[in-house]
């Protein structure tokens, strides 16, 4: 069973790989400076005393959403309330909005943040309440890869990678470059020689760091590099393969990234002001770039949840998000919170009433987290800007099983 766990022994470990999820936003961290409401990234201190926390229950804006309130989703209202209060008081710091659906219906909104910090300039963004997801947008860049599939557009995940592009020769040739597949890179066991978790983000010598740098079309310099391992064997977590991957949707479907999410994943769901960051080239960068607002990303989680259907529409078939959250690559060896990965998304269990809950669990640089809870019917989202923060990711995790758990009176 995967094992929802707070080892003090292995979560300095954790937090090492929390710190380099999103690998596109740390190479910039130190050259986009303050300038922002949050202080430039870090967590900024509560200046003055928050007003005491009431629960109400969420507006209904017409996007889609339809709003209850905890108590008629069998949900108690006091742990959910002391979690804001915490969070608004500083105790919980650096949460820039948290939102919350169960049984399909939007239970909680709480929109935090009320100004623009310094990851938004990337994409030019200017609404608060649309926030960049870091490596979050792993999670949908796989979506639109299964939606592909369903269309099909791409055979399957045992396509060979390369064949989904058309740069005719690479550097570096090995015929086990021929053997490596799409589920290869969604699994991020490429077997390129890649790491960009060794060395921070700061240093030029950052594998990520070095790519980005120093060329322009990043897909190409990543197919490019020797392999050091055979395909499917090694895990090496790769933000520049989901770029690549993002590339390989365009090709395969010959519809640019972003007016493909709009049309078939987001556009379907009312989500009509999705944003991306784009590379050099121009192609919306698929491993960290996407910005949402926190309903909308929590749309992205219930979607999961409801196997792939939205509002009675089918988006993704069921069999892709079965796919996606099949535990393939073992990581209980170094993950303190989970115990394996899927495509592109991270695999947990958490407590419940003393038994095992699944959950599918969407990670991104800073704090941009989406908790999914099948068997409860239950969605959790963050956006934050735990930065430099190393007990970021351990509190969201103690606020989803201590608060937001414990308030669920039934499955």
């Amino acid at each position: 069973m995967l094992g929802f766990r707070l080892d003090p022994q292995r979560a300095c470990v954790r937090r090492i790989v929390y710190n380099q999820l999103v690998a596109f936003a740390l190479l910039f961290l130190a050259a986009c400076g303050g300038g922002g409401a949050d202080g430039g990234g870090g967590v900024p201190p509560v200046v003055n005393p928050p007003v005491q926390y009431t629960y109400s229950v969420p507006d209904d804006i017409g996007d889609g959403w339809a709003v209850s309130s905890l108590a008629d989703e069998n949900m108690d209202e006091a742990p959910i309330a002391t979690m804001l209060q915490r969070i608004l008081d500083g105790t919980y710091p650096g949460i820039d909005a948290v939102a919350i659906a169960r049984n399909n219906k939007l239970v909680l909104h709480q929109q935090i943040r009320t100004g623009t910090g310094q990851f938004d300039a990337w994409a030019g963004n200017t609404d608060p309440e649309r926030h960049i997801l870091h490596s979050t947008s792993k999670s949908v860049t796989s979506a639109l890869i299964g939606i592909a599939i369903d269309q099909g557009h791409i055979a399957s995940t045992q396509v060979p990678f390369y064949d989904l592009f058309n740069y005719g020769a690479y550097d570096n040739w090995d015929p086990r470059k021929a053997d490596m597949t799409l589920e290869d890179a969604l699994t991020m066991r490429l077997g390129l020689e890649w790491d960009e978790w060794s060395l921070p983000y700061t240093n030029p010598e950052n594998d990520l760091v070095d790519l980005e740098n120093n060329n322009t079309d990043w897909p190409k310099a990543l197919l490019d590099l020797p392999m050091t391992s055979d395909p499917g064997t090694v895990f090496a977590y790769n933000t520049a393969a989901t770029i690549a991957i993002g590339q390989a949707l365009v090709n395969a479907t010959g519809i640019p990234m972003d007016i493909y999410a709009d049309q078939y994943l987001f556009h379907p769901m009312g989500i009509f002001d999705a944003l991306w960051a784009r590379s050099p080239a121009g192609l919306p960068i698929g491993g960290s770039g996407l910005y949402l607002k926190i309903r909308d990303q929590l749309k992205f989680g219930q979607l999961f949840v409801n196997d792939g259907v939205w509002d009675g529409q089918q988006l993704i078939s069921a069999a892709w998000i079965a796919d996606s959250v099949t535990p393939r690559v073992d990581i209980s060896s170094w993950a303190t919170y989970s115990e394996a990965y899927g495509f592109q998304w991270w695999l947990d269990t958490f407590n419940f009433r003393q038994q095992g809950a699944e959950a599918w669990v969407t990670a991104g640089y800073g704090g941009q987290y989406t908790f999914c809870f099948p068997d409860l019917n239950l969605v959790v989202a963050f956006t934050g800007r735990n930065y430099t923060n190393p007990n970021g990711v351990t509190r969201l995790y103690e606020m989803v099983q201590d608060f937001v758990i414990a308030s669920v009176n039934q499955p």
